[in-house]
C-alpha cells in the first residue's frame, strides 16, 4: 500500500512493507521537514498589491510553509493577505515590508479570520485551522492578544504580570482600580485643558493659536472648542479701570396732589390802609360857611390806621408722582468681543 501523510506537518507516515530501499531516504526527508517546521527561516517577497499563498507539499522540507520564521519583505501598493495551510500550526512571522497598506495573515479559505501585522513588528501566530490568535505583536513593545474564534480576546494569568516597556501600553479598558499603577496618563493624546500658571507642565504643550490670545472664556452648553469675535478684551472693555459716567435726560410726567388750607396772619397780609369819603353837616359854627355852600353838608375825608405787614407765608403740598416718562439718549461703543468656547465635563 502506498504512503500517507500527517495532516499538520505533512510527514509521510509509511505503509509496513512499502518503500524497499527507499524508506531511509523517505525517513530523511521527514526530518528535513521537521527541521524546517521546528527551525526553517523564510524571506519571502510579497511586494505588490495582490494576495499571496505559501506553498505547501507532503514530506517537503522547501516548501514555504513549513518554515517556523518567514519574513515578509517588499514595497506594498495595496493592502494584502497572505494565506497559510489552514491546519494546526504556530509560526513566527516579521512583518519587514513598507508603504502604506496592510499585511494581514489569515488561513486559507478563511480570509475573514486573518490577523493584520503591524509593519516593523514581530508576530507570534497561533493557527486553530479555521483562524489565527496573535501573540506578543509588535515586537514585544506591545503586548496585544487577538482571538478571531473566541470573541473575548481575553488572556489569563496566574499571578502578577509586570510590563517593562519603552514604547506604549494600548488599552481601551482596564479592570480593576488601578492603585497599583503607576506612571499612568489618564488623558489621551491630544486632550486640552485649561491650566492657571505660567507655562505648560510636563507633557504638554501651550496651544499659541492667535484665535486664543486675549479672549474671555465663554461656558457652552453645546459643541466646545470653537473662537471668534474679532475684539481684543484687554484693548477694549481694560483699556482704562473706571468705567462711571453721567448723563442727564429731559423727564416729563403728571403729578398729582392737594394743597392744605392756610389762613393768612396779619404779618402775611400785604400793608394797605381803607379811604373813608362820607358827607355830614357842620357844626353850628360854620353857619356862615354854611350860607356860601350850595350844600348843607360838608365833605370829611380820613383813613382808618394802615394794617397788614407784607409778609411771606409758604403753602404745604402733598402728593405723589403717578406716571412719567423719559427719553435718555445712550451711545455704546460697537464691540465684537472675541471668545473661546470651553466645555465643563465629569469623568465617568
Amino acid at each position: 500500500m502506498a504512503s500517507t501523510y500527517s495532516d499538520r506537518l505533512k510527514l509521510e507516515l509509511m505503509e509496513t512493507g512499502a518503500n524497499a530501499n527507499t524508506w531511509g531516504n523517505n525517513t530523511n526527508t521527514n526530518l528535513e521537514t521537521l527541521d524546517a517546521f521546528n527551525a526553517g527561516y523564510l524571506s519571502k517577497s510579497v511586494a505588490g498589491s495582490a494576495n499571496v499563498t505559501l506553498t505547501t507539499a507532503n514530506a517537503d522540507p522547501t516548501a514555504e510553509s513549513s518554515n517556523k520564521v518567514i519574513e515578509f519583505t517588499g514595497t506594498l501598493t495595496g493592502n494584502i493577505t497572505v494565506f497559510i495551510p489552514a491546519v494546526e500550526n504556530n509560526y513566527i512571522f516579521f512583518n519587514n515590508t513598507s508603504g502604506a497598506f496592510t499585511l494581514t495573515v489569515a488561513p486559507t479559505g478563511h480570509g475573514a479570520n486573518g490577523s493584520v501585522i503591524t509593519q516593523g513588528a514581530h508576530t507570534v501566530q497561533y493557527c486553530t485551522g479555521d483562524t489565527v490568535v496573535d501573540l506578543f505583536a509588535n515586537s514585544l513593545g506591545t503586548v496585544s492578544v487577538k482571538d478571531t474564534l473566541n470573541v473575548t480576546n481575553t488572556v489569563n494569568v496566574a499571578g502578577n504580570v509586570t510590563i517593562s516597556s519603552n514604547g506604549v501600553v494600548d488599552a481601551t479598558s482596564f479592570t480593576g482600580n488601578g492603585a497599583g499603577l503607576t506612571g499612568v496618563d489618564p488623558f489621551e493624546s491630544g486632550t486640552k485643558m485649561v491650566f492657571y500658571q505660567a507655562s505648560a507642565p510636563t507633557g504638554w504643550t501651550q496651544d499659541t493659536a492667535s484665535a486664543l490670545s486675549n479672549t474671555v472664556m465663554s461656558v457652552v452648553t453645546g459643541t466646545g472648542g470653537g473662537t471668534g469675535g474679532s475684539t481684543s478684551y484687554f484693548s477694549s472693555f481694560l483699556a482704562t479701570t473706571d468705567k462711571s459716567g453721567t448723563d442727564t435726560a429731559p423727564v416729563s410726567g403728571t403729578v398729582s396732589g392737594t394743597v392744605g388750607g392756610h389762613t393768612l396772619s396779619t404779618p402775611e397780609i400785604a400793608s394797605h390802609t381803607h379811604t373813608i369819603n362820607n358827607q355830614q353837616p357842620a357844626p353850628p359854627v360854620q353857619t356862615l360857611a354854611l350860607l356860601t355852600s350850595t350844600s348843607p353838608y360838608q365833605p370829611r375825608t380820613g383813613a382808618i390806621n394802615p394794617a397788614g405787614g407784607g409778609g411771606s407765608h409758604s403753602h404745604p403740598f402733598s402728593g405723589s408722582l403717578s406716571s412719567a416718562t423719559a427719553d435718555v439718549s445712550v451711545t455704546v461703543p460697537a464691540a465684537d468681543v472675541k471668545y473661546a468656547n470651553v466645555i465643563v465635563a465629569a469623568k465617568d
